[in-house]
């Protein structure tokens, strides 16, 4: 019998995390599911370990040559038999026992014609479905690979999948959600399988092209997220038959300006915060002052105007909207430092963000 998903994992060099997820996966009960390795060529005892798994369920590839991480994703997936093809990446954490849990989503995900899914860590009642230009907007942006869920014939039809998986400076995989997304409806859903991503211990997990890698080529850094940016805007406008109005696109480039100004002041701090991460990257951990993040919004404002004027899409609306946007995220980072650093010796910082986080209460986004 075909099976519903295919859960199709690239591995290079990971065999802790590897058996981990393919252990989990393995330990739901369910018989309507496959788990496929692609194993691109590894030089550790993963092939060793995998091999010695026997479940009818399971299924082991080895390249005969490293393809690179893109090609290897784009291999996995092609590997799969099921309807659906789920792409785990090797170092994550997977709960096995909610694998029910998604197969009856991902029924009615078909039975309600559903073209791609993104399995979040984030909770919904019910389908988040969109399409047109807001599935461009949620799905195409930087996120991390895991959990995305594609209709395996769609994937299987894109004319010019290996292409994408070849030029892309980022996540390829967004233009293949982009293409089908062009076909029907997108959907969030959370399963519980996808529980959290680089769950493996990264101080003990490096690459070669990882360990000492300067910090400026690192996928979070400014320099990498203006390159990521420009993608996803070319990838909607660029590569596409004009099948969005002006206005759309403007409404699509206004989501993904506010995301990258957020990726190179608040989100590049936090990470330069994160023991794990900076240890993965073979670096200290520094702290990023409001200056350096401020800079950073004021160099993307400049590079933007730049990148849209070599393209003939830099129009007065969106200087309008580069300005709006670029205002209000100075102004919050001020803003928001001042006030932070009047209340954090009082201890209630803390308690204002769980309140925000946890308690979800919109009046207090400004803080």
């Amino acid at each position: 019998m075909k099976p519903v998903v295919s859960f199709c994992i690239p591995v290079y060099n990971n065999a802790e995390g590897a058996v981990k997820i393919v252990g989990a996966l393995l330990s739901s009960q369910d018989d309507r599911f496959e788990v496929v390795v692609s194993d691109d060529n590894s030089r550790d005892n993963v092939g060793k370990l995998l091999s010695g798994i026997h479940d009818e369920r399971f299924r082991y590839f080895r390249n005969e040559k490293n393809l690179g991480a893109h090609k290897n994703w784009e291999h996995s997936l092609e590997l799969g038999r099921g309807e659906w093809l789920y792409l785990i990446m090797g170092r994550d954490i997977i709960d096995g026992g909610s694998v029910s849990n998604l197969i009856g989503q991902l029924i009615k995900a078909r039975e309600n014609n559903i073209v791609f899914l993104k399995d979040d860590s984030r909770k919904y009642k019910d389908f988040k479905v969109s399409e047109g230009i807001d599935a461009m907007i949620d799905f195409i942006k930087y996120n991390h690979p895991t959990g995305c869920v594609f209709r395996s014939d769609l994937f299987g039809a894109i004319p010019n999948r290996t292409r994408y998986f070849e030029i892309s400076d980022m996540y390829p995989e967004l233009y293949v959600i982009r293409d089908m997304a062009m076909k029907g409806k997108c959907a969030i859903i959370c399963s519980g399988v996808n529980r959290r991503f680089l769950g493996a211990d990264l101080a003990k997990v490096k690459s070669s092209v990882e360990c000492g890698m300067d910090i400026s080529k690192t996928y979070f850094s400014p320099p990498r997220r203006t390159k990521q940016f420009f993608e996803q805007l070319d990838m909607v406008e660029s590569d596409l038959p004009r099948v969005f109005t002006l206005s759309e696109l403007d409404r699509y480039f206004k989501e993904r300006y506010v995301f990258f100004l957020e990726n190179v002041s608040y989100w590049w701090r936090m990470w330069n915060k994160d023991p794990e991460l900076m240890a993965h990257y073979g670096q200290p951990i520094r702290h990023v002052s409001i200056r350096e993040m401020a800079r950073n919004i004021i160099q993307g404002y400049h590079d933007t105007t730049a990148h849209l004027k070599e393209k003939g899409t830099y129009t007065p609306s969106r200087r309008r909207i580069m300005l709006c946007v670029t205002s209000w995220a100075v102004v919050r980072l001020c803003t928001k430092s001042a006030i932070k650093s009047v209340l954090e010796p009082l201890g209630v910082w803390k308690i204002l963000y769980r309140i925000r986080h946890k308690g979800n209460i919109q009046a207090l986004n400004l803080l």
